[in-house]
């Protein structure tokens, strides 16, 4: 009697709990990944909405601006870098007088060479995540990203530059964390008519002068060949812009990006600045900018050797 009993006991709890099948897991696994599917698709809509009304505010905003720009006759927005309404680094959109539309530039602050601020920064490059082998309708038109490597834009820099006085600055570091500087003491970026021709003027710093080569040259790209180099495309031969005939003995800081351990190479078509480390070094980092000039500038540029001379502790001799 007690084992038919125990029999029960056991066949009652064995209904009670049955192994799920092969089956009933597969089910249960589809639905889950349903769910989450589901769930992903979901949360992409909502981030697309969001993104698009954060795109319709942008539009009403810059709207509402110009609106009060014309009526009131007075841009809300700077026309540079250096204004009294920006006093320190960080990105700002600026809308230098007669463009239409303002756009973002990287402003520049803080440097240790007692140069002051007020730079509007046109060409950045420190890890090699952006490509500058680009072509001509690019480098006219900007390309990367404000907050990382980028580069502005010659009809930015045209209509930032066409008139008034501005000094142009390159800053340089190597891969062993030392930096050099070369301050120009006029800067000026022609028309697209004109090629987009550079024009700067007296070279100081630390660095040597490895851009004064490029003085009155046009601006070069691989799919359109300025340069006064016969017989073959400078940009192209050596991944730059900006040629003369002498463009492979001077610099080529938009060349092609070589992170330590590939950075001494002997090829001329690197990140290099001739004067410093030669052309087979290619840099760690470079920033060029430039701002305009006022009167006291105007005054420290000449004579102008003491001046810089005394600003480059950071930038020392190696």
């Amino acid at each position: 009697m007690l084992l038919i009993h125990l029999l029960f006991v056991a066949s009652y709890f064995r209904n009670m709990y049955v192994h799920p099948t092969w089956n009933d897991l597969s089910y249960n696994y589809d639905s889950l990944v349903k769910q989450v599917a589901e769930a992903i698709n979901n949360l992409r809509n909502t981030s697309e909405k969001l993104l698009e009304a954060k795109i319709e505010i942008l539009k009403q905003l810059t709207n509402v601006e110009n609106a009060a720009y014309h009526q009131s006759g007075k841009d809300v927005f700077p026309s540079s870098c250096k204004t009294p309404n920006i006093k320190e680094a960080g990105i700002y959109s600026i809308r230098p007088a007669g463009v239409v539309e303002p756009f973002l530039v990287l402003c520049e602050f803080k440097n240790n060479l007692k140069l002051g601020g007020g730079w509007t920064v046109f060409q950045r490059r420190f890890n090699g995540r952006v490509n500058f082998y680009r072509n001509w309708t690019m480098y006219k038109n900007g390309f990367g990203d404000v907050n990382g490597e980028h580069w502005l834009g010659l009809e930015k820099l045209h209509a930032m530059t066409r008139s008034g006085r501005h000094e142009m600055l390159v800053v340089l570091e190597d891969h062993d964390g030392y930096g050099r500087y070369a301050l120009y003491e006029s800067f000026r970026i022609g028309s697209e008519a004109e090629k987009y021709k550079l024009t700067i003027g007296n070279y100081s710093g630390t660095a040597g002068d490895s851009l004064s080569c490029s003085n009155g040259a046009n601006f070069s790209t691989f799919d359109q060949d300025n340069d006064k180099t016969s017989g073959f495309n400078c940009a192209q031969q050596y991944h730059g812009v900006w040629c003369l005939f002498f463009y492979f003995n001077c610099r080529n800081l938009n060349g092609q990006y070589r992170r330590k351990g590939e950075h001494i190479n002997y090829s001329p078509a690197g990140v290099f600045w001739k004067y410093w480390k030669s052309y087979y070094y290619s840099m760690k980092s470079t920033k060029m900018m430039f701002r305009p000039r006022s009167g006291m500038q105007e005054a420290l540029h000449s004579p102008c050797t003491d001046f810089c001379t005394n600003a480059c502790f950071f930038f020392g001799h190696r």
